[in-house]
C-alpha cells in the first residue's frame, strides 16, 4: 500500500501543464564590435553557445586588426537536423520576408557592415570563425560579388544579399589559419552573470568541459564532451546536461562520483523541445516530454521518465511501471 501511495504522489507531482503553442523569438547581445543575434523557438543552450562564438569572433577581429561592425545572425532550425546554409554580405542586415505579402525590409544595423548568417540545427565555433576570417580578409570580394537571392528552405522565406553560397562552402575545405588556432585555444566560460559556485562549463578548442566551482577553491574539471544540447540546473548542487536530444549526464557537486554515465532516452520520436526536468525528492528526478507517434489513440502521447541519481538508473516509462503493478 505504501508503494502505491508513493506512485500516486509522483503522479500528482508530475502533472505538468503542457502548452503546445509557441512563437519564435530573437535574442541579441553585443561583444565589442560584434553583434550576435539568434532566432529560436525555446530556451535552448544554443543561445549561450552562439554568445560564446560572438566573444571568440571579437577576439579574432582583434587579432586581424578589424575594428568595424560585424553582425553574426543565427537562424536556429531546432525542429530537426538539416544541411546547414551560410551567407556573407556587406549591408545593414535586412531580410525581406516573401511570405505574407510584400513588405519593406527593416535594417538591423545603423550602417553597412559585415553580415554573416547561418541556418542550422547546431552551430559551432570553428565554422563561425572561418566565416568571420574569410569576410575580414576578403571584404572587397564580398562587396563586389554579393547579390540578392531568394532562400526558401528550412522555414525561411527570405530575400537577402549574399555572395555565392557555393563559394562560401569552399571556405571549410581550407585548413585553420594560425590566427584562428590562437583564438580557438582561448578558454571561454558559459555566459552566466555572477556565476560564483555550482556547475558550469567552458568552451576551448571546439569542445565543452564541465566543471564545478566552490568558494575559495580551484575549479574542478569533470568531463569534456563534444556538444551541449541542453543545460539545466536542478539546484545549487546538481545539474543535468544533455549532450544530444536523447542523452544526458547528471552532475553532482558532492560525493565521490561527480558525473553519471551517459544515459540514453529511448524512443523519443524526434522530440525537439527541451525536456521538463524536476527534482521530486528522494534522490529522484522526473524527465517529462510528449511526442507524436504511429501508435493508436490520442496524439500527442505523454511520457515521464524517472532518474535515480544515487543509483545512476533511468526508468524509461513511469506509466508502464505502474501498469505492471
Amino acid at each position: 500500500m505504501k508503494h502505491y501511495r508513493y506512485i500516486f504522489t509522483l503522479i500528482l507531482i508530475l502533472t505538468f501543464g503542457t502548452v503546445f503553442a509557441h512563437q519564435d523569438f530573437w535574442v541579441t547581445k553585443d561583444f565589442g564590435n560584434v553583434k550576435v543575434r539568434i532566432k529560436t523557438g525555446y530556451n535552448y543552450e544554443e543561445i549561450n553557445k552562439v554568445f560564446i562564438f560572438g566573444e571568440l569572433a571579437e577576439k579574432l577581429a582583434l587579432e586581424l586588426g578589424y575594428k568595424d561592425q560585424i553582425f553574426l545572425d543565427f537562424n536556429h532550425h531546432y525542429t530537426s537536423d538539416c544541411p546547414p546554409d551560410y551567407f556573407i554580405s556587406f549591408d545593414k542586415g535586412e531580410i525581406e520576408y516573401t511570405w505574407g505579402g510584400a513588405n519593406k525590409p527593416k535594417p538591423i544595423l545603423s550602417k553597412r557592415s559585415i553580415v554573416i548568417r547561418q541556418v542550422s540545427r547546431q552551430f559551432d565555433a570553428k565554422t563561425t570563425l572561418k566565416l568571420v576570417e574569410f569576410a575580414l580578409k576578403n571584404l572587397i570580394k564580398v562587396k563586389s560579388n554579393q547579390k540578392q537571392i531568394e532562400y526558401n528552405k528550412n522555414y525561411c522565406q527570405w530575400k537577402i544579399q549574399t555572395m555565392d553560397t557555393m563559394k562560401i562552402k569552399e571556405i571549410f575545405k581550407k585548413p585553420l589559419s594560425e590566427e584562428v588556432k590562437i583564438v580557438m585555444s582561448k578558454k571561454i566560460e558559459r555566459p552566466e552573470k555572477d556565476f560564483r559556485y555550482g556547475t558550469s562549463y567552458y568552451w576551448q578548442n571546439d569542445r565543452y568541459t564541465v566543471f564545478t566551482r566552490d568558494y575559495n577553491r580551484e575549479d574542478i574539471d569533470i568531463k569534456t564532451i563534444n556538444n551541449i544540447y541542453d543545460f539545466q540546473k536542478i539546484n545549487n548542487n546538481s545539474t543535468i546536461i544533455f549532450d544530444s536530444d536523447s542523452s544526458f549526464y547528471f552532475v553532482s557537486r558532492y560525493g565521490e562520483k561527480k558525473i553519471s554515465t551517459r544515459n540514453i532516452i529511448e524512443n523519443t520520436f524526434d522530440f525537439y523541445r527541451p525536456y521538463t526536468v524536476r527534482d521530486i525528492g528522494g534522490d529522484k528526478l522526473s524527465i517529462y516530454f510528449y511526442y507524436y507517434s504511429r501508435e493508436l489513440g490520442l496524439q500527442p502521447k505523454e511520457r515521464t521518465l524517472i532518474y535515480l541519481t544515487d543509483k545512476d538508473k533511468l526508468i524509461q516509462n513511469l506509466d508502464k511501471l505502474i501498469e505492471k503493478e
